[in-house]
């Protein structure tokens, strides 16, 4: 038999101590994975927690900074808004003056509503160009701030005079600052408009108390600099510019310089959620983990909002540009009604004639053109021009071109018919100023007896030179009772006429002077009339020009040719 194992104290302590330490084993192994476990889930949790928090935080900064960019243009467009209408009572008022010849009267009696505490000026002068000796015409308001015999009104005065829109200076009188502006005409006389604006002591202007400033700090500097001593305007104490924060700047023209637009949220543009939301998320930690997923989700169901609104804004901004086109279309169907339909048959004579409506805006122009036969050798002409747009400007341009007309077929000269016409006319009335060149030509003899009240002179074409004709410039029609000089000229054979509305030679920023010699320089000689007056159109013509243009041409026909026309004609 062999021998029964034997167990040592040993092998029993070792079993023993073995079978003390398995359960223990087994109870710290769960312990140290749920621990673990939860240190991987808290890490993550934290990571997550803290992930959202930094995203939320820069989609609300983004946000923010986007909503800031969209309220800061509304912002800057109502200041362009509020440009626009100093602009036009200085523009007007200064064309009174030159077709007045600088009377006092007038010029007070249309800057006299623009005038006061309230009012969009509170003082406002009228100056002969080049003339400072002497000092302003007229004078409305209070004691201007600007010397007029300094070197900075005598700046602005003769800027004024040759610049296409209007001076600006910012200038300061006992502390309290005010911006003075000087807009001039071309041409002789000149005259130029020299006004002051005053600013409030608290620095807020009506413009800026609008919804597009509602949530917003702001301040408005002259010029593109955004130093303290160029601020005209705020909303904040002096000692807290220049902004700080998220700041958004627009540059926005303002006359010869710019106003510069900086704004910043006054308060949070996206809402109080967008700025609680990083805390939340940050204090709530893994017990939030659900509901941080449901705001995300909130999030993201808003940005698809915002996404979705900008596209229905695009929608809407395409609506409106399809609006803007049949408005248009129907401008210039409206305009084209009231023009000739067709140009008469006149024996003897090559006619061509053209419209070209502004490339902006969708109201009807008031530049206009006419011909009619008189008799067998006689016809007559008019081509004018109605200051401004809309149905009135329209109005007036209809009522002056019959009025015109049924003077001529009357058979009255062309001074007789503008003094005439000019007598139902009244610019302050109206509200428009109106020019027109009126012309009666006598075939038989080639002569042409040329009126002008306020307009262009013609430009004569033959085949060795293109020359405007000089006339006696009248004063424009209703500004005052006038009588008017008549220029005589005689169009010889094979020679063109053309005459035409500002719209053909003006550009801004340059003397008339400049597109005047821009048209004798392109009038083609050879060719069809109809032919040449595109080529003429196709190269002074801009496409953003705002200004109408309306141009009439006729050619006399050689002796010959207009004798085998006559014959057949007359079989």
């Amino acid at each position: 038999m062999s021998a029964a194992p034997r167990t040592t104290d040993a092998s029993v302590g070792a079993a023993s101590s073995g079978a003390a330490r398995g359960p223990l084993s087994r109870a710290r192994g769960p312990l140290s994975r749920a621990s673990w476990v939860f240190c991987l889930v808290t890490a993550v949790g934290l990571v997550l927690t803290v992930s959202a928090s930094l995203t939320a935080r820069r989609l609300d900064s983004n946000s923010e900074h986007r909503l800031l960019e969209v309220q800061t243009r509304q912002a800057a467009a109502v200041v362009s808004s509020a440009i626009i209408g100093i602009e036009a009572p200085l523009k007007t008022a200064a064309a009174i003056g030159a077709a007045s010849n600088g009377d006092p009267a007038a010029f007070r009696n249309f800057m006299s509503s623009y005038i006061g505490p309230k009012s969009l000026f509170i003082a406002a002068q009228l100056w002969r160009s080049g003339d400072a000796s002497s000092g302003p015409v007229a004078s409305v308001g209070v004691t201007p701030a600007l010397d007029p015999a300094g070197d900075t009104a005598r700046a602005m005065r003769s800027k004024a005079s040759t610049s296409a829109t209007f001076v600006v200076e910012g200038i300061s009188v006992a502390g309290q600052k005010r911006i003075a502006y000087a807009l001039g005409t071309q041409g002789r006389p000149s005259y130029v408009v020299v006004a002051e604006r005053g600013i409030p002591a608290n620095r807020r202007v009506p413009v800026e108390s609008t919804s597009a400033f509602s949530d917003l700090h702001f301040a408005t500097y002259l010029g593109k600099s955004t130093a303290t001593a160029d601020m005209q305007t705020t909303d904040v104490d002096v000692r807290r510019l220049p902004l700080r924060g998220t700041v958004v700047v627009e540059t926005i023209p303002f006359g010869n310089t710019f106003i510069t637009l900086a704004t910043s949220p006054s308060t949070h543009l996206g809402g109080t959620l967008g700025v609680e939301l990083p805390w939340i998320l940050l204090v709530g930690g893994l017990l939030l983990t659900l509901i941080t997923a449901l705001i995300t989700a909130a999030l993201v169901r808003r940005r698809s909002r915002a996404e979705a609104d900008a596209n229905t804004i695009i929608a809407l901004y395409e609506q409106l540009d399809e609006l803007y086109g049949v408005q248009r279309s129907i401008s210039e169907t409206l305009q084209h009604a009231l023009l000739p339909q067709s140009n008469p048959a006149i024996s003897g004579l090559e006619i061509a004639s053209r419209y070209v409506a502004g490339a902006r805006g969708v109201e009807v122009g008031g530049d206009w053109y006419s011909l009619i036969g008189l008799d067998e050798n006689r016809f007559a002409f008019v081509v004018g021009d109605v200051s401004g747009r809309g149905v009135e400007a329209a109005a007036l341009m209809g009522r002056i071109r019959f009025t015109l007309r049924a003077y001529l077929v009357e058979g009255h000269p062309p001074e007789v018919a503008l003094g005439l016409c000019s007598r139902e006319v009244n610019v302050l009335r109206d509200g428009h100023i109106a020019t027109a060149l009126v012309g009666v030509g006598d075939l038989s003899t080639g002569v042409i007896t040329l009126a002008n009240a306020g307009h262009l002179g013609p430009l004569l074409v033959t085949e060795s030179e293109a020359r405007f004709i000089t006339t006696s410039v009248g004063l424009p029609l209703g500004v005052r009772v006038s009588t008017y000089q008549t220029t005589q000229m005689t169009l010889p054979y094979g020679a063109t006429l053309i005459a035409y509305t500002d719209g053909l030679v003006e550009r801004r920023g340059e003397p008339l002077s400049q597109g005047l010699d821009r048209l004798a320089d392109n009038a083609p000689v050879e060719g069809a009339l109809d032919e040449r007056l595109d080529r003429l159109i196709s190269a002074l013509s801009q496409a953003d020009s705002e200004d109408d243009i309306a141009v009439l041409a006729f050619r006399r026909l050689p002796q010959a040719q207009a004798a085998r026309e006559s014959t057949a004609s007359s079989a």
